[in-house]
């Protein structure tokens, strides 16, 4: 293993003595020897990680103030040769102390002091956010020297401005601060804004986590401080505003803490919302059902059948009536059958109706009926009997027309119509009077929509004739057919 002494022969000045205080460690005069070339210009990026090697590699802790000066050392000193960024190499070492060895080099409110201060002198103040959020992470209390150092830098930040972020903004470094902001109490709905203002004029995405870190700290903000509102309005700007989702990439961690914030809220509505919106996103049918029954429920937000028709009519509007009945059938599996009416299930049938998948249409319709002992609707028999109508399969149509009456479930003037549409497009005009007669002899009254359909179809097969008496029969009753 190495020790301090390789560092201090490459130095090529002598190491000073360490004050008394300090004892006579070889890492201890590393590190004093190490300050003296950043302090010099000549301490390249390589050496100061050996360095940093050295003490990770041991157990016994660098003595603070040893560590604090070198820290200050590299963060102030100019570019040189040797190093062109001394304060992120300083920066790069503390984050390695942080993830690898706080152990051995114990930070204190002077290390994040120097931190701070050199941040705010390069004029990067998101970086001294960061720095300052880990101070307050740490259970470190703030002092006047740190606050009005940080005061000092914060009207450069560019989140008071409409200006694009400078080169040197960092989505993690920014996003860190706010997350210990929020935590600590400290972060206003305005900052946080300001905050996405800066992200949403840049193209840097910010890491996931620290997004969801972020949003997970306002979900558990303490009540009053409407932390899940603002999470809520946050999100919808990544949805809304042009690149949103590419500099605020969401994963499924992401909708599960929104989904907690709004249960958190008292909003299980705005919950479906975002579940509805992950499906849209591809989510996995297994994994939408555990965030559907398990954790929503966990949650206080048990979906009811109102719930599923929500999720249900998302999919099916995007031509997914697939994966909706998959969901179905595994929330039927899992023993929520009781939750699902026939809302839910003439969704699925009117979807697969229109993306012309019938004979699944007519396979869930069955299914219903006889094995989920759901009683269908007018609504359910009018998605089958359209669907049929307008597939030329009019006869079947009629079927289930007469299977609607023997389940007591009234035929209305819509359902007439899609069947006299149905026949009068084929030219079966004996079969469309015959519905005509049906519809008038159960007290409805032909309307506008009657008519129409079987003017255009009799001009449509050069029966003009017959096409002026219904006129003059529709002119009779005053009834004006639509142009």
């Amino acid at each position: 293993m190495p020790d301090g002494s390789s560092l201090l022969h490459r130095a090529n000045v002598p190491a000073p003595p360490p004050p008394p205080h300090l004892g006579s460690s070889p890492l201890v005069a590393a590190f004093a020897a190490a300050t003296m070339r950043a302090r010099a210009g000549t301490l390249c990026p390589d050496d100061a990680h050996q360095l940093l090697d050295e003490l990770l590699h041991q157990a016994t802790p660098v003595p603070k103030l040893p560590l604090n000066d070198f820290l200050a050392a590299l963060a102030r000193a100019p570019a040189s040769d040797a190093c062109r960024d001394g304060l992120a190499l300083a920066i790069s070492l503390f984050n390695r102390v942080c993830g690898e060895g706080p152990q051995v080099a114990p930070f204190t409110d002077h290390t994040y002091y120097v931190l701070v201060e050199c941040c705010c002198r390069a004029r990067r103040p998101n970086l001294a956010l960061a720095f300052f959020g880990g101070f307050l992470k740490m259970g470190l209390k703030s002092d006047e020297l740190v606050a009005n150092t940080l005061r000092s830098c914060l009207p450069h930040s560019s989140f008071s401005s409409n200006s694009p972020p400078s080169a040197f903004w960092s989505p993690i470094a920014a996003f860190s601060a706010a997350t210990e902001r929020v935590r600590a109490g400290m972060l206003s709905p305005e900052d946080a804004h300001h905050l996405f203002d800066a992200l949403l004029r840049q193209a840097n995405p910010v890491p996931v986590r620290f997004l969801n870190a972020f949003f997970a700290a306002l979900a558990c903000a303490p009540a009053g401080r409407q932390g899940p509102a603002l999470a809520m309005a946050l999100f919808n700007r990544v949805f809304r505003e042009e690149g949103g989702l590419q500099v605020a990439p969401l994963s499924l961690h992401t909708y599960a803490i929104l989904m907690d914030c709004c249960c958190g809220a008292g909003r299980p509505d705005l919950g479906l919302a975002i579940f509805g919106c992950l499906l849209r996103m591809g989510l996995k049918t297994d994994d939408a059902i555990d965030v559907l029954l398990h954790r929503m429920s966990k949650l206080g937000c048990a979906p009811d059948a109102f719930s599923y028709s929500i999720v249900v009519k998302g999919l099916c509007d995007d031509g997914r009536s697939q994966q909706a009945l998959d969901l179905l059938q595994v929330v039927v599996k899992e023993g929520g059958a009781c939750s699902l009416d026939v809302v839910v299930y003439s969704t699925v049938i009117h979807g697969f109706c229109k993306e012309g998948e019938l004979s699944k249409a007519c396979s869930l319709f069955q299914q219903m009926m006889q094995q989920l002992r759901v009683v269908p609707n007018v609504v359910t028999y009018h998605s089958i009997i359209d669907a049929l109508c307008k597939a030329r399969a009019v006869d079947k149509a009629e079927l289930f027309l007469r299977q609607m009456v023997d389940n007591g479930v009234q035929p209305d003037k819509v359902t007439y119509n899609i069947m006299i549409h149905g026949y009068s497009s084929l030219g079966q005009w004996k079969e469309a009077s015959k519905m005509l007669r049906e519809m008038k002899s159960q007290g409805l009254t032909p309307n506008i929509v009657t008519w129409n359909s079987l003017i255009t179809s009799l001009h449509k097969h050069g029966r003009r004739h017959e096409a002026a008496g219904v006129f003059d029969s529709m002119t009779a009753k005053c009834q004006a057919p639509e142009t």
